[in-house]
């Protein structure tokens, strides 16, 4: 084989796999599993509970419920683990910006997790990362 033929080879080689390689999206993160969200509205903007369960949903998350929390005057978003299932909540709160996690058990409780929107909703990444139909 000549050297000609050898380099030719190789070329096609690199380029069929670099084709390969961006046929792959490696930038959307990996699934999450899915948990059973409450969500609360603590910040008084009309209409964002709605706006980040209709996210969540696009995520695979079951939102069993949205409604108003007892207060409106919480300054930042966080979720509260309500089935001591730190793993999989703390993946869920950094996909949806980061937020804090609180971990409150409740046995009984009908939901995994409660997602309280503080005054920071409207800047999460889960509403900021891609287009959203209802914006």
């Amino acid at each position: 084989m000549t050297l000609v033929r050898l380099f030719l080879l190789v070329a096609l080689g690199v380029a069929l796999l670099s084709m390969g390689w961006t046929l792959v999206d490696r930038s959307q993160p990996a699934p999450l599993p899915s948990l059973e969200v409450e969500v609360l509205n603590g910040c008084g903007v009309d209409g964002i509970a709605a706006r980040v369960a209709t996210e969540l949903e696009a995520l695979g998350q079951v939102v069993a419920r949205v409604e108003n929390a007892p207060r409106k005057d919480y300054e930042r978003t966080l979720l509260v683990d309500r089935r001591a299932r730190p793993l999989l909540t703390a993946r869920l709160a950094e996909r949806i910006g980061g937020i804090p996690l609180l971990l409150e058990r409740v046995d009984g409780s009908d939901v995994d997790v409660t997602l309280v929107l503080g005054q920071d909703a409207e800047e999460l990444g889960i509403l900021t990362s891609r287009p959203s139909m209802l914006r």
